[in-house]
C-alpha cells in the first residue's frame, strides 16, 4: 500500500523521507535572507541621507556617529559615490581645459571653435587615482596611528570617516561641475574650497577618533597626507604612463 506524507501528501517512496520540510526551510531561509538584503539597502540609503544632511550642518557630530567600525559598508558606498562623482567631474573638465589653456596662452581666437574628444579612459583613470588617494591615506593614518605613536587603531573606523567626509566632496564635486557649464574658473574655485573643508574635516576627526596628542597630530597627518599625495600623483602615473 502507497504512503503518503502527512504534510503536503505527497506519495512517498519506500524507505525516503519527504523532502518538503527541506524545500520549506530553504524558502523560509531565502525569505530571511532577502529581507536582511532589503533592510540593509534601506538603511544605508537612510544613513546616507542623514550623513548629507549632517556634514554641512553638524560635522563633528556626524562623524562621531558614523565614523565606526559597523559603518565599514556604508563607507564603502559613500567613496565610491564620491570617485564616480569626481571622475565624472575630470571628464567633463578635460574637454573643458583645452579651451581654457587657449585662452590663457592667447589662442582663444583659433582654437574657439575646436571640439575635444575626451577618451572615456580619462574616466576611469580619474576613479582609480581617487580610489587609491583614499585607501593610500587610510592606510596611512592606521599605519601611523596603531605601529607608530602606539594608539589602538581600526582601520574600518578610519574608512568611515573618510567616507562620512567623501560625502561633502561628492556634494561640493556635483555643485562644481555645475559651474563648470558657466565658468571653468569658478568649478575650480569651488573645489580647492571644498578641498581644503574636507582636510580640515578629517584632520579634526581622526584627532577626535585617534586620540593622538594635539602636539604630535600635525607631524602624523602632514606625513601620512604627503606619502599619499606623492603615491597618488608622482608613482601611480609613471605606473601606468
Amino acid at each position: 500500500m502507497a504512503k503518503f506524507c502527512t504534510k503536503c501528501g505527497k506519495k512517498l517512496v519506500d524507505g525516503q523521507p519527504c523532502d518538503c520540510e527541506k524545500k520549506e526551510k530553504k524558502e523560509v531561509k531565502e525569505t530571511v535572507e532577502a529581507e536582511v538584503v532589503s533592510n540593509n539597502a534601506n538603511e544605508i540609503v537612510n544613513d546616507y541621507l542623514d550623513v548629507v544632511k549632517g556634514i554641512f550642518v553638524k560635522p563633528m557630530d556626524t562623524m562621531k556617529k558614523y565614523a565606526k567600525n559597523s559603518k565599514f559598508v556604508l563607507a564603502l558606498v559613500m567613496l565610491g559615490i564620491n570617485v564616480i562623482v569626481f571622475g565624472l567631474f575630470v571628464y567633463i573638465f578635460a574637454g573643458k581645459s583645452v579651451n581654457l589653456i587657449a585662452r590663457l596662452s592667447g589662442y582663444g581666437s583659433l582654437l574657439r571653435n575646436y571640439n575635444v574628444d575626451v577618451p572615456i579612459s580619462v574616466f576611469f583613470y580619474a576613479v582609480l587615482l581617487m580610489a587609491v588617494f583614499f585607501f593610500c591615506l587610510g592606510g596611512l593614518l592606521h599605519f601611523f596611528c596603531g605601529t607608530i605613536m602606539k594608539k589602538d587603531s581600526d582601520f574600518k573606523s578610519i574608512m568611515a570617516l573618510l567616507g562620512v567626509n567623501a560625502v561633502f566632496t561628492t556634494i561640493t564635486t556635483l555643485v562644481a561641475t555645475i559651474c563648470m557649464l558657466i565658468n571653468v574658473w569658478l568649478a575650480i574655485f569651488v573645489l580647492a574650497i571644498a578641498g581644503i573643508i574636507f582636510l580640515l574635516n578629517i584632520y579634526h576627526g581622526f584627532t577626535e577618533l585617534s586620540k593622538i596628542d594635539k602636539n604630535k597630530m600635525n607631524y602624523v597627518f602632514t606625513s601620512a597626507y604627503a606619502i599619499t599625495l606623492f603615491l597618488v600623483c608622482y608613482i601611480l602615473p609613471k605606473i601606468f604612463s
